[in-house]
């Protein structure tokens, strides 16, 4: 592809009296990392050729009213702030001022030496208590966030009033510290996105009751801002375009509210959905998954551009340069927001003006980078947030590397080694590279993974990496290629369980189910978690009951799938309901059979499960083994210990940076 044909995409904009580069924001977003590894993390985006970044902003104070934090670093929330001043204080201004201001220029310092404009967000987030801060969370109405739980306190007139006044400091602290705008988060089930909402304002003071009423908390944040950073400082504000609660706000709706405020307006960003995708059922997360279409949020931002004059930013599963140029082309957007695609690909936007948009490596949306109680990670680039960690010294001599195993991890250390200079040969038994990927990808919301193996083994070809397919390395043959380092990446195989009865059943693991038959597995099934605390059971499960299979799901945790990330895991579960999946929790498989017996893990109560024409189980995996040999020598991956795919790729990318 050439760059002609993304024209519009790498074409200059005007925000805010202000020249964008391209086309294409980061927008806002939280990988949780140390200040010192965010800003190499940073820089190596903006680098990659953004036009526009959307800062996570640390404000000013973590006290109940004023708790204005996404973004915030772990530090800074560990930090004990009792004894600090009133931050609307000049006591407390310098206090806040000495904190916030250095990591804010290094930031702004760090777009503008790249060329791009940089946003600062500021946000409240009201009722949704993130990291612990032994504080009460506040509310327009009171009414509980059903994702995080926590009661909070309906806030009085005089303390709505309070978090306007401390927006506008935020906001001028923003503009202290070098960046070029601010954008006011007014989604996600935020503070600002609580008062517009009628799902989550039922207030009878000014700031309830019509659209109008429920808008002037906004409007006087804006208002505020102004005052405070006088005309000429830009004013973006993200809003979800799909909001999708029962109840709440619809798209018409939010078009009104941004035609009312535009005026006030650089910019407006559409999103959707909401943290944890719970709202009286499920709702659209607001990190979607592979489960959601690339674009999917286009329509939404569609009819916002037609209701209004303000420049329109789309973001939503944005992972793709000729998607992006067919939304700007066609009106529907002006410019696009993405993190995740930048998050899998730093040089997306230098790839795509360099002709080369067919090497992005591609997010490919399973949400690692999503976990709220960990730093963001990526399997399809292990570099992300660990760009110094990673960027080691060249190798002083070029070794011969062995990698025995051509699955995810063994690829990528492969592909890492011959590129440090190595002379890599990768052997793998069968006739294919991608060992259990080749499988899983063949589940229709997993697809998306084959791209990173397709990456993977057009790269180690090109890096020089002689493959040895159909190839089982014994301890002879490893004598034979002498190899100064062994790299072993022989995964796992999906296990049975050794129960009674399992001989007298039909048993199939998860991973079988992706290349069997399915009629072999007849109409009733029984999936078996056991303690497996992520997707795999609940992916299995839909997957029987999306072709007409009568499936109960058993499950030795409290929740199934409990260690996933949140909004995937609630999207599965609601589809599994939908099916009439029957869901037994804290439930142990202990005889197989016709009619299999099941015991409660926590009262020891057996009982009779039911009559199933098969069971298929997702319970864990056995490492493949390959003996230790002389000399330099790695497990990764599966191999090492059976874990998921983005331990493999960081496997991979470790030991092959290290050689």
């Amino acid at each position: 592809m050439s760059s002609g044909e993304f024209a519009t995409l790498l074409s200059p904009f005007a925000i805010g009296g202000k020249t964008v580069r391209n086309r294409i924001m980061l927008t806002t977003h939280n990988p949780k990392m140390s200040e010192e590894r965010y800003l190499q993390y940073l820089e190596t985006r903006v680098a990659g050729g953004v036009g526009m970044v959307g800062i996570p902003v640390l404000n000013e104070t973590i006290s109940t009213l004023a708790y204005v934090t996404p973004g915030q670093l772990d530090g800074i929330s560990a930090r004990d702030l009792d004894g600090t001043a009133d931050p609307e204080t000049e006591e407390g201004r310098e206090f806040f001022d000495s904190l916030l201001l250095p990591p804010l220029r290094a930031r702004a310092e760090i777009a503008h030496r790249h060329g791009a404009l940089v946003f600062g967000q500021v946000a409240n987030r009201g009722s949704i208590r993130l990291p612990e801060t032994f504080q009460a969370m506040v509310s327009p109405s009171g009414i509980p966030d059903p994702h995080v739980r926590a009661q909070p306190r309906e806030m009085t007139t005089g303390e709505v009033e309070r978090v306007v006044r401390l927006f506008a400091r935020s906001a001028s602290r923003i503009q202290r510290g070098g960046l070029d705008g601010v954008e006011v988060h007014a989604t996600h089930g935020y503070l600002v996105e609580q008062f517009l909402s009628p799902s989550t304002n039922r207030r009878t003071d000014r700031y309830g009751g019509s659209l109008d009423n429920r808008m002037r908390f906004l409007t006087e944040v804006l208002e505020a801002i102004r005052e405070e950073c006088g005309a000429d400082f830009p004013i973006g504000m993200r809003i979800s375009g799909l909001q999708a609660h029962p109840g709440g706000l619809t798209t018409d709706d939010i078009a009104a509210v941004v035609k009312t405020v535009e005026s006030s307006l650089a910019y407006v960003n559409i999103t959707a959905g909401t943290i944890g995708a719970l709202h009286d059922g499920v709702v659209l997360p607001y990190v979607a998954s592979s489960h959601y279409e690339p674009g999917f949020n286009a329509d939404a931002a569609a009819t916002v551009r037609e209701a209004v004059s303000v420049p329109v930013i789309l973001t939503g599963r944005m992972n793709d340069p000729a998607l992006m140029e067919d939304v700007l082309r066609s009106g529907v957007a002006d410019l696009v927001g993405t993190t995740r695609a930048l998050i899998a690909d730093p040089e997306f936007v230098k790839k795509t003006a360099a002709g080369r948009a067919d090497r992005i490596h591609k997010c490919i949306g399973i949400n690692e980078c999503h976990y709220p109680d960990r730093v963001s990670s990526c399997p399809v680039n292990p570099w992300a947030g660990r760009e110094r960690e990673l960027d080691v010294p060249a190798p002083t001599r070029r070794k011969r590397v062995l990698v025995v195993g051509g699955g995810p991890a063994g690829l990528m250390c492969a592909r890492t080694a011959a590129s440090r200079g190595h002379s890599v040969v990768l052997a793998e038994k069968k006739e294919t590279l991608g060992g259990k990927i080749t499988l899983l990808s063949r589940d229709p919301h997993r697809r998306e993974m084959a791209s990173l193996i397709d990456d993977l083994t057009r790269e180690v070809a090109e890096a020089g990496v002689e493959v040895r397919l159909g190839f089982e390395v014994t301890l002879e043959s490893v004598a034979e290629i002498a190899p100064d380092t062994v790299v072993v990446a022989t995964g796992a195989l999906p296990a049975l369980p050794d129960l009674p009865g399992l001989e007298e059943t039909r048993a199939y693991t998860a991973l079988d189910i992706l290349d069997t038959d399915l009629t072999e597995l007849g109409e009733n099934v029984l999936v078996v978690g056991g303690l497996n605390d992520h997707l795999a059971p609940l992916a299995a499960a839909d997957l029987l009951a999306g072709h007409g299979k009568k499936v109960v799901l058993l499950s030795e945790c409290i929740l199934p799938g409990q260690a996933a990330e949140p909004s995937i895991l609630h999207l599965l579960t609601k589809r599994l309901l939908e099916k009439h999946v029957r869901i037994e929790a804290l439930t142990q498989l202990v005889k197989g059979g016709a009619r299999p017996q099941v015991r409660n893990v926590f009262s020891g109560e057996t009982s009779d499960i039911g009559a199933f024409d098969s069971v298929v189980f997702a319970t864990g995996a056995e490492p493949v083994d390959f003996p230790e040999t002389d000399g330099e020598f790695y497990r990764i991956g599966d191999c090492l210990a059976p874990r998921r795919l983005v331990h493999a790729t960081l496997d991979g990318a470790r030991i092959g940076s290290r050689l």
